[in-house]
């Protein structure tokens, strides 16, 4: 992974300044790259033989690793949202309003 890997949001320059000062998540974007270079290689390669292409890409991080990340869904709440009864439901769309004040 070089240059800017989120230069469809924010420009080169920005980027390497962010992250030259320690505001972006490095993690949070090795995700993001991996699931878009996963997804741009769908086309031509089975999954597979794109998780071999990004291990050898990314040697510190193993095939299960990759897989994980790339099948872990990307919106948390939607998640949480989901498997809760609708009870629940409420009690988290208050704690989140609460949250969201502090």
């Amino acid at each position: 992974m070089r240059g800017n890997p989120l230069g469809e949001f924010i420009p080169d320059h920005l980027y390497h300044e962010l992250n030259a000062q320690g505001f972006l998540n490095e993690r949070a974007i090795r995700d993001y790259y991996l699931k878009k270079r996963f997804n741009e290689l769908r086309a031509s390669y089975s999954p597979r033989e794109i998780f071999s292409l990004l291990q050898k890409e990314f040697s510190y991080i193993c095939e299960d690793t990759i897989r994980k990340i790339i099948y872990t869904r990307d919106n948390f709440d939607s998640l949480i949202q989901k498997d809760l009864p609708p009870r629940k439901r409420r009690k988290s769309a208050i704690l989140n309003e609460v949250l969201v004040q502090f």
